[in-house]
């Protein structure tokens, strides 16, 4: 609830066991609130800049953290008379939860940074038992908590479950499960790709080619400097015939997402000599599934979802 206004602002939370640490809430730019800060010329300048700020993890988490002060306060749901700040944030996404989030500065580092440039309260709630009297970065380690009333003792794992039972009690939040993941653009209109094994008759259908037909090759001699998608620009490859009925067709001229082949060809790399099918499944059983993967952030995300996405159609 927001202190003497008759809005609520809806949080969502990977750490509700935090929610002792707690100094200031922060709300996307785009977020419903920011009607009523269409007309402050300083909150436009927020918004512009916010704009420019890129909105994947990598951008989010280099971006200097930059916010606009409401001058509103929002009730903290369990401390009593304790009024927490509510700012715009640059670093919050509103396709992300709800928009809005509490900032626990102890725990995370995007939050810290922005509680050391705004100068609001930094409370660590968990401990690792080493009990720093002041911490130089956000602690995201285990622990147990502390300066967290019921919660005090517990472990985060223990924590998170038993401040979720009490806030569904209270009826005052609900747990949810929520993916960022955004709907995956799996073709392209460029060269670099797999080919899409699809041709186009001219009575309207589109069916796939022939397996013998299998793998699609892309052409070489191809302009890169042409206008619009090359293949489709390309004065042969993209017209042939289906095989089948030697009627004319067109070929599929986008191609495949180059996360496509990272979804699936760990499993070929189990036996890459093996002819009689595309994976030895003795050989996958031995070696998958992976222990370890190492990559940036866009390939944590996307590259093993996906992957998720392929073994469960191979599996079925």
């Amino acid at each position: 609830n927001i202190f003497n206004n008759e809005e609520k602002i809806k949080v969502f939370t990977t750490r509700p066991d935090t929610i002792f640490g707690a100094s200031f809430i922060a709300l996307s730019a785009d977020h419903p609130l920011s009607k009523n800060f269409l007309s402050n010329n300083e909150f436009k300048k927020f918004k512009s800049e916010c704009d420019k700020t890129g909105t994947t993890e990598e951008a989010l988490a280099n971006a200097q953290k930059i916010g606009f002060n409401t001058k509103l306060f929002a009730q903290h749901p369990f401390i009593k008379n304790k009024k927490i700040p509510i700012f715009f944030a640059n670093f919050v996404l509103m396709d992300y939860g709800t928009g809005a989030i509490f900032g626990c500065p102890a725990h995370d580092q995007r939050d810290f940074d922005f509680a050391k440039k705004y100068n609001l309260e930094i409370l660590k709630v968990v401990s690792d038992k080493k009990n720093e009297i002041q911490l130089e970065e956000a602690f995201t380690g285990n622990g147990n908590l502390i300066n967290s009333d019921f919660l005090n003792g517990l472990d985060v794992k223990n924590a998170k479950k038993k401040i979720i039972e009490k806030i569904e009690k209270q009826k005052i939040g609900k747990k949810k499960t929520l993916f960022r993941l955004k709907d995956w653009g799996i073709s392209r209109q460029r060269y670099w790709g797999c080919p899409i094994p699809m041709i186009y008759l001219e009575d309207g259908r589109v069916v796939p080619v022939d397996k013998s037909e299998l793998p699609i090759e892309l052409p070489e001699d191809i302009n890169l400097n042409s206008n619009g998608n090359p293949l489709d620009n390309h004065p042969t490859w993209k017209f042939t015939k289906q095989k089948s009925t030697g009627n004319k067709a067109t070929r599929e001229t986008d191609t495949l997402d180059t996360f496509v082949d990272s979804s699936w060809y760990f499993l070929r790399f189990c036996s890459p000599k093996h002819s009689k099918s595309a994976f030895d499944e003795s050989k996958t059983n031995y070696w998958m599934p992976v222990d370890q993967y190492i990559g940036g952030v866009e390939h944590a995300i996307l590259h093993l979802l996906y992957s998720r996405f392929f073994t469960k159609g191979i599996k079925t």
